[in-house]
């Protein structure tokens, strides 16, 4: 059976398109992590802004895990208490089948913040997005962005609410609608894609709550075709993930749960963990790409999160990098508003910057595993070049699956 999420999501607090104001400092379009991120930087700057987010927080979100680093995240925001920790499940490192068929550990213990976290979504974006209108952000629930033209050193932004078409005026737009890349495609921005990876995802209910053994580590296992990822969730829920290439998925109208029985028969681990769980009723298929834009500032926008770049669920870093970008990005526009432009200049070269290490590291990664040497998809990730001036300016931080 699936059960996405226990915590049914109250957003009746947050405001609707009737009380939409005609005007604000900033509009940012998207309220996930990165964007409520930018949301709640710019409040805490006293600088008006709107968030649009097109759903109703009731649909699945995919990604939870947050690293120590990401905990620290928290910290920052406040958000880390008892309470909030209550409806999330702590995770103490990683277990991961990679290179060998033996199992490896890593563990957060000796990190200062000693633990990451298997986030519950969308009720963190809930509490990001209640965080954000306690400090003054206006949280506009399913309105979908249309589109924006430039007038007068201000934008006339195209909404479509429950109650209609609606137009808001901005003076700056922040892009944090993800891989969609709402804003940025309209603004004549392509994307430098580095891959076709994908993510096959099940949420998953236990089948025995009494004899389900503890999972207090991500499970990591490579195989042929991919890899897979496992992250125990709060209420004896669990979230698996097949990564795998889009055009080696199998063919026909039940190709995408042929893909999924027959791969998993196939692993050492993971075939036994999804054993004690019901089997999956629903997959989902959601981009895994890494991809940077070619421009992620321009006069009057800028980019966060996913939308600037995506990285490979290997470095478990998208909410963290999501939440990083956002905050900063809040600070450099409130700069630029100040009449310093600067910092929204070094942010650009900053996340390119940022993704360029994040390259390195994820080649560095896929070099380990060498084990199906005839695989397309193993092949495409071996063949990834980085040159030699990359190799000389970047330093790898500690790996986190490896």
């Amino acid at each position: 059976m699936m059960e996405m999420n226990t915590l049914k999501p109250n957003v009746n607090r947050f405001h609707n398109s009737s009380s939409l104001p005609d005007t604000a400092e900033v509009a940012v379009v998207g309220g996930g992590p990165a964007g409520l991120a930018t949301a709640i930087a710019l409040a805490n700057e006293q600088i008006p802004v709107v968030v649009i987010e097109r759903s109703n927080y009731d649909q699945p979100r995919v990604g939870e895990h947050l690293t120590p680093e990401g905990v620290g995240c928290l910290q920052q925001l406040g958000l880390w208490t008892q309470q909030f920790i209550a409806q999330h499940q702590l995770c103490y490192g990683v277990r991961s089948v990679w290179g060998e068929a033996e199992i490896a550990h890593s563990d957060y213990v000796f990190h200062p913040y000693g633990c990451g976290i298997n986030l519950s979504r969308p009720a963190f974006d809930i509490t990001l997005a209640d965080l954000a209108q306690q400090k003054g952000a206006h949280i506009l629930l399913q309105s979908k962005f249309r589109r924006a033209q430039r007038e007068e050193e201000k934008w006339r932004i195209v909404l479509e609410t429950p109650e209609g078409t609606q137009n808001i005026r901005a003076k700056f737009i922040v892009d944090a609608s993800g891989r969609q890349l709402v804003l940025a495609k309209r603004q004549g921005q392509t994307a430098h894609i580095q891959d076709q990876l994908i993510g096959m995802v099940c949420y998953l209910q236990t089948r025995n709550e009494a004899n389900l053994p503890s999972e207090d580590t991500l499970l990591l296992e490579s195989c042929e075709f991919g890899w897979w990822y496992f992250a125990q969730l709060k209420n004896n829920r669990g979230v698996c993930l097949h990564l795998t290439d889009s055009d080696l998925l199998c063919p026909g109208k039940n190709g995408h749960q042929r893909t999924w029985h027959e791969r998993l028969q196939s692993t050492i681990y993971f075939r036994d963990l999804l054993s004690r769980y019901h089997s999956a009723e629903k997959i989902l298929i959601k981009s895994a790409r890494s991809h940077c834009l070619n421009q992620i500032t321009g006069e009057g926008w800028l980019a966060v999160g996913d939308a600037a770049m995506s990285f490979d669920p290997l470095s478990s870093m998208g909410i963290t990098k999501g939440i990083k970008s956002g905050m900063m990005a809040g600070q450099a526009i409130a700069q630029s508003f100040r009449g310093d432009r600067n910092f929204i200049i070094q942010y650009e070269v900053d996340r390119t910057r940022e993704f360029n290490q994040y390259l390195k590291m994820r080649f560095d990664y896929y070099q380990i595993e060498n084990r199906w040497p005839s695989s397309t998809f193993w092949k495409r990730r071996h063949k990834l070049e980085i040159t030699n001036e990359d190799r000389n300016t970047i330093s790898l931080s500690t790996p986190i699956f490896i």
